[in-house]
């Protein structure tokens, strides 16, 4: 199998929600194809760091999101998707490790759209130079954890 390289690009998080590129990211990274073979870049044209930070975490979570999706071959694989569906999940998979694995997999996504939510609404600015701070968020998050 030959490699594939995929481009997902962005400009502006408050039009584009982080949250959005992270499920897009996600979907791509958990493709069923060989994880050596896959590459996913992104480019935010708007370099934000709400972008960056959302990103961050995005592949923290990916760790768990991706090896759950390939080991129960999960579809859609974005997890917006696949949780906002409106079907029964156990349909062919009655697996005990399944339902539990899913379970904990809920809460993860949860915990992840929270701090990325959290993250786009919480902006500390700095007025004296027009920045925003976004370095707080670190401490402000690990405790929520």
């Amino acid at each position: 199998m030959s490699s594939v390289d995929v481009f997902v690009s962005t400009v502006d998080p408050m039009k584009e929600p982080p949250l959005i590129t992270a499920n897009t990211v996600l979907s791509i990274l958990a493709v069923d194809y060989p994880v050596d073979k896959v590459a996913c870049y992104v480019s935010d044209d708007g370099a934000a760091m709400l972008t960056f930070e959302a990103l961050s975490e995005t592949s923290e979570f990916a760790r768990r999101w991706v090896p759950f999706c390939k080991k129960y071959n999960i579809e859609p694989r974005a997890p917006e998707w696949y949780f906002g569906q409106k079907m029964d999940y156990l349909k062919n998979k009655v697996h005990p490790a399944f339902v539990r694995e899913r379970r904990a997999m809920k809460v993860s996504t949860f915990s992840f759209y929270v701090i990325c939510f959290l993250r786009q609404k919480m902006q500390p600015f700095d007025s004296a130079n027009g920045l925003f701070h976004f370095g707080c968020y670190r401490g402000i998050m690990k405790n929520l954890r």
